[in-house]
Formats: C-alpha cells, structure tokens, sequence
C-alpha cells in the first residue's frame, strides 16, 4: 500500500492533508487516531468508495479510484460495522459473497469459518448474532478471496477480552506464517502495542507521526503515579519542584507527575516533609499511549507501571 500526499475536503472541512504512509509487504500497520481525525475517510479512499481531492493511493501498484478493479483484488477489509443478510446464516451468507468472487469451494468456506472460531454458530441466522460475531464473520468474508492485504477498521469491536486476545493471535499468524499484509486501525493502542510492527498517528488530517512502535517508543523523560492523602495540596507542591509537571490522575486520590529527569526522590521528600501523606509512588514506563497523548492532546488510560519504593523524609 503506497499513500502519496492524499488530501480530501467535505466543504470547508478539510479531513485529509497530505497524508503519506505505506505499508510493506507481510508488516502490520496500526493507523492510530482520535475520532474526527481523518481515519475513516483515509479507508474509505484505499477502498474505492470515496475520490480524493489530491495526491494518490494505490494497493499493490494500482490505483484505487482509477484502477480499482485491479487494486481490489489484492485486498479484503472490514468496516467498522460489517453489513450482513440477517435472514441468512453465516455460512450462507459466505456463500453469497463467494459468488461475487468466482470460485470459492465449500471447503474454504468452512475453513474460513473454523480460522475465525464460528464453526459452531456457523448455521445460525446472522440476526441472532452478537457483535462480536458478526465482527469474526466479516473477517472470515475479508479473507474469501485470498488477499495479499486485510484492511481492519476497529476489528476488535464487540470482541469480549477473550475474542479481542484470540483476533490478535489470529492476526499475528497471518502476518507472520501466510504474509499477509495487515493495515489496522484501532482505538484499543494496548492491542496496537502487542500487534503492529509500526505505527501512523493521524490527527485532524495530518500524520503527526509515522515509524517502527520501538523507536516511536523510546522517548526520553519520566512518569509517575503517586497516590496521596491530599490531591490539592500533593499537586501544590510537586508543581514547586523543579522540572516537575504535575495533574490530576485517572485514578481517585492520585496525581500523574511528568519529568525530563528521574526526581522521584525529590517529589517524594517534598510531600512527607509537607505532611502530605504518599501511599504510594509508581514509575510507569512511557509508551505508545504516552506518544498518543503527547501527538494529539487527547487523554486516553493510564499506562501500565512499575512501583518505585516510596523514600522516607530525612
């Protein structure tokens, strides 16, 4: 997949600005970004159901508005929310897309069916499916045709921890054993982190960052978590200690405290010696969702972490 300088406008909205990424052959790409941020659109255009105003984006060197026909036979995608007959079961209804593909056997069918764990529902009426299965079955439809290239628009949706951990294992497989080229685009970045191999950040149009998850990952500087006795007054103080910013945390009774350098010690013994109670201080490792937060602004779950020992007041 090659994206060259694309651009798209709705109006006077413009949703994509010279957007540039490409994915290689047997790589999984995580397309990361909040809501309004140009995704949707960027997937829309790769599939061929939406024109870009500018630049160009091509599957496997064909262009995907000009030349689709050819550009669609490399591919197989789901969308958000996959669109099934619901009077029919799932296997019916990969007969009925199979057609459309020429000959698929029954034995790929029910191949499919076993890859994606719906063996056993597989007869059933789509309409009495859950989300989850429905997101399962658009996968198995996506791999009918034997893509070179899976495009996934927030796969993981409906997906309980259980099928969220088997999709991403499933997914791993594919890339690693069959080369299959994955281009995933995900709110869930625990799941990116795990699966992606390299990472696009898009926010309102723009790519903020593009490159392998390990050296996006290696960022320099310091975060902790230190669960207080007075939130008003911890932050009060830690603000005073040089190279020290500190917020509110996500979790009740805590502050989140960013620094360029390791002044765990410090902020610890300003605390204590201002009676301001530390029941805990965790240094939690910056990571991909740092980077998110740090490109866009936009907060999402803390990050796992480490404790660090609280140090005593001298």
């Amino acid at each position: 997949m090659e994206v060259e300088r694309l651009s798209k406008s709705f109006g006077r909205v413009r949703a994509l600005s010279e957007v540039s990424f490409g994915v290689d052959e047997g790589e999984v790409l995580g397309f990361l970004g909040p809501n309004g941020a140009g995704k949707t659109t960027t997937i829309r255009i790769l599939l061929g159901l939406l024109h870009g105003d500018g630049g160009t984006a091509k599957i496997g060197g064909h262009d995907c508005w000009t030349d689709h026909v050819r550009a669609s036979r490399f591919f197989g995608a789901t969308l958000e929310q996959p669109g099934f007959y619901g009077f029919l079961s799932g296997r019916d209804n990969l007969r009925q897309f199979a057609r459309m593909l020429g000959p698929v056997d029954e034995k790929q069918i029910t191949a499919l069916l076993d890859l994606v764990g719906m063996t056993e529902r597989a007869d059933d009426k789509v309409k009495r499916y859950s989300m989850g299965m429905r997101q399962r079955l658009a996968l198995a439809q996506a791999l009918l045709g034997k893509p070179r290239l899976l495009v996934l628009d927030e796969p993981t949706n409906g997906l309980d921890p259980n099928g969220i951990h088997g999709l991403r294992i499933l997914l791993r497989k594919l890339a690693t054993e069959q080369g299959l080229t994955i281009f995933f685009s995900s709110h869930l970045l625990s799941e990116v982190e795990e699966l992606c191999d390299r990472v696009v950040v898009l926010h309102r149009g723009e790519v903020k960052a593009s490159g392998p998850l390990s050296e996006l990952m290696n960022v320099k500087g310091y975060r902790y978590r230190i669960d207080v006795s007075d939130v008003d007054k911890a932050l009060e103080i830690v603000r005073a200690v040089d190279g020290a910013r500190a917020e509110p945390g996500t979790i009740k009774g805590s502050i989140s405290v960013t620094a360029d350098d390791d002044i765990a010690r410090q902020i610890n013994y300003a605390l204590v010696n201002a009676g301001v109670g530390v029941d805990q201080l965790v240094r939690t490792e910056k990571g991909l969702e740092d980077i998110y937060i740090q490109l866009t602004g936009v907060p999402v779950a803390s990050p796992l972490s480490t404790p660090v020992p609280s140090v005593p007041a001298q």
